[in-house]
């Protein structure tokens, strides 16, 4: 490769297809001062008019009218304020101003020009924030895709920036070398337009450098254009937000003691490693052997430690797979994945365990030979007890004096080192929606601070209340209408309408978990049991009463109407629903002492209850029931075997929609 040559241009016969379009923030414009910025210069040239009848024109320039000596003229007549003219001790000509006996640094005369200085400043003060929030809303803008705009971006997220210039074969072709300290970057343009993207990590080792091929093809394909795109509507948001990765990871390392994306791969090698062996022993159970191997990586997914993947899903870095919408029935690629991205930022202050950077947070043997007690009973049930590892720590040059109250500061000071300022993170991609004492836990055991002032509910974060919203501060009742699908034996399909009420018995504190530091692997795997548990329970609500549904409007209040805890104990004692038309069912939810739902419902002329529990890993169990009365295989009226307690909850794992759930129970047992 020829040595970089910045500045590099096009020949002047070559034409390209989408030129840089200039913008306030070109390199022409200063650096520091953009032409919309609030902190710009302020000198404007006068235009000819504003020249002609300025008081300071050239015949009275200076004071000195046109053709006269300095000593015959009246000095600061030609000055275009009387403030300035003030200033110099001059007359300002308060009698032509009709403002006679009143001297020229007089208290009326000096309100008159404090008050027009201060509301000169007000204004200007107002015109600075005005244009700050422009400058802000500027700045959300990544820009289209160009030459110009992928080098500013480069420059924007503080990488270096160099273009080398090919010329041959007829073509001009140019390459953008986006540089870090550990990072390199490489964008090959032909008349404007991406033909290639090379990553590497020169610094990196190997565990690093065998996954630069998916990330270049990332990369690529957000330069790529689109058959419905242009250079008028090709953005650089999805490339931006890769790159501003690949930026804060180099600009957290500190080459050659501390390497993050070295850090991040070596969390991979030991979760892929502990993923293989649970896939293994998956394959070799009884339950499986006859699945196929995509349903076993569901599997291992689902319920077991999770899956890594590195460069996934047009994004760049490790995410921690750990459930997927319609896991029961082979989901497809395209199906909803919720997943943990780790990632590397700064420590925001003492407490924090540093990063550490190897590939050995478990053993090669993955169980740990002769557990102690105590790992016996932390251990879940029924599962294995892993032997995690604890890699030792790094130390950087230090120069900085040490902190008084720093982590082994007297060590520090003695070999002059200190711990990287750097630790892990853990970004839920969707954020969970869970309970406030789960959120308590989970942060906990990563030591990590939470916001006790923070109030939000657990249900209004599940559904964001509206006006119409029956709800008070013990309860809530959320009215939908929903058009449900139903697949015949012909193969046809129809709808059936639902108009199912969602209970929320008691009002529960709640909390979306978006961001969380944490210092090892261990924490995140511990963790997913509950994460699932409440990611099945928000897709089970979301496709049941969430944006698919209509709203219902409430019946008018009554003087005398009872509580809502009062119509629901009412509503499963007695209530009689009409048989016919819309499906009018309700469902009650309790998030305390166990996450519970309960499905009322008509069936057979009769009111239904059926009760589910849901558990660690999003296991449905059904805890009470009074729709089967059989036994488990014994055929029910259509000479088909009889359903089972456990049947009805796989029956929701695998509909995941409590409407669809209904219609099959009612055609399948005959109800009405």
């Amino acid at each position: 490769m020829a040595t970089p040559t910045p500045g590099g241009k096009h020949p002047a016969a070559q034409v390209v297809a989408t030129p840089p379009v200039s913008t306030p923030f070109s390199a022409s414009n200063h650096p520091s001062h953009p032409a919309f910025s609030p902190h710009g210069p302020r000198s404007v040239v006068p235009s000819p008019q504003q020249v002609k009848k300025s008081p300071a024109n050239s015949n009275t320039l200076y004071g000195y009218p046109a053709g006269n000596h300095p000593t015959n003229s009246s000095f600061g007549q030609g000055y275009d304020s009387p403030s300035a003219q003030l200033a110099l001790g001059g007359n300002p000509g308060l009698e032509g101003l009709g403002l006679e006996g009143m001297g020229s640094m007089g208290t009326p005369m000096a309100g008159v020009v404090g008050g027009a200085l201060g509301s000169a400043r007000a204004d200007e003060d107002e015109r600075r924030r005005k244009l700050g929030v422009v400058m802000d809303v500027l700045k959300t803008n990544k820009g289209r895709l160009s030459e110009a705009g992928i080098e500013r971006l480069a420059r924007r997220v503080g990488l270096d920036a160099l273009w080398e210039d090919h010329m041959g074969s007829g073509a001009s072709t140019r390459t953008l070398i986006i540089a870090g300290s550990a990072l390199a970057l490489e964008i090959d343009f032909a008349n404007n337009v991406v033909k290639k993207v090379s990553l590497s990590f020169p610094e990196s080792p190997e565990i690093v450098t065998r996954h630069t091929h998916n990330a270049g093809a990332i990369l690529l394909r957000d330069l790529e254009f689109r058959p419905n795109e242009s250079p008028l509507t090709k953005m650089l948001d999805r490339f931006a937000a890769n790159l501003e990765r690949l930026a804060q990871l180099d600009k957290l390392s500190v080459i050659p003691g501390l390497n993050c994306h070295e850090a991040i791969a070596g969390i991979y090698e030991s979760l892929e490693r502990l993923h293989l062996w649970e896939v293994a022993r998956l394959r070799e159970g009884g339950e499986m052997v006859k699945s196929d191997g995509d349903e076993i990586e569901r599997t291992a997914m689902c319920t077991k430690s999770g899956k890594p993947v590195m460069h996934t899903r047009d994004r760049l870095g490790l995410s921690l797979d750990y459930w997927q919408e319609k896991r029961r029935i082979g989901g497809k690629a395209s199906e909803k994945t919720w997943s943990i991205l780790v990632d590397c930022a700064p420590t925001p202050a003492l407490g924090y365990l540093p990063i550490r950077v190897s590939e050995n947070w478990i053993s090669t043997n993955i169980l740990k030979a002769d557990p102690p007690a105590e790992d016996l009973l932390l251990a879940p049930e029924h599962g294995p007890i892993l032997d995690w590892l604890e890699p030792e720590n790094i130390l950087l040059p230090s120069t900085d004096p040490p902190k008084p109250d720093a982590m082994e500061g007297v060590e520090q000071a003695a070999t002059g080192q200190k711990y990287p300022e750097v630790m892990f993170v853990a970004k839920f991609d969707p954020p969970v929606i869970i309970p406030y004492s789960l959120a308590a836990q989970i942060h906990h055991s990563t030591n990590a601070t939470m916001d006790v002032f923070q109030t939000t509910t657990f249900d209004g974060l599940m559904f964001p209340r509206g006006p119409d919203d029956k709800v008070d501060s013990e309860s809530r009742v959320i009215s939908r209408e929903v058009e449900v699908p139903i697949f015949t034996k012909e193969g046809g399909k129809t709808t059936h309408t639902h108009l199912p009420k969602l209970w929320i018995v008691k009002i529960d504190y709640g909390r979306s978990l978006t961001e969380l530091p944490f210092s090892h692997p261990r924490q995140l795997v511990q963790m997913l049991p509950a994460l699932r548990q409440y990611a099945f329970l928000s897709t089970l609500l979301g496709n049941s009463f969430g944006a698919d549904s209509k709203l219902v409007a409430l019946e008018s209040p009554k003087t005398n109407r009872k509580s809502k805890r009062a119509e629901f104990a009412d509503f499963m004692a007695q209530t009689s629903l009409p048989e016919g038309g819309p499906l009018r069912y309700d469902v009650a939810l309790y998030t305390q002492p166990a996450l519970k739902l309960q499905v009322a419902f008509p069936f057979r002329g009769r009111d239904a209850l059926v009760a589910f529990e849901i558990k660690l890993n999003g296991v449905v169990e059904v805890v009470g029931q009074n729709i089967l009365h059989g036994k488990a295989g014994d055929e029910d009226e259509g000479k088909q075997k009889a359903l089972t307690e456990a049947d009805l909850g796989k029956m929701l794992e695998i509909t995941e929609d409590i409407g669809i759930w209904l219609e099959f129970v009612i055609r399948r047992l005959g109800g009405s």
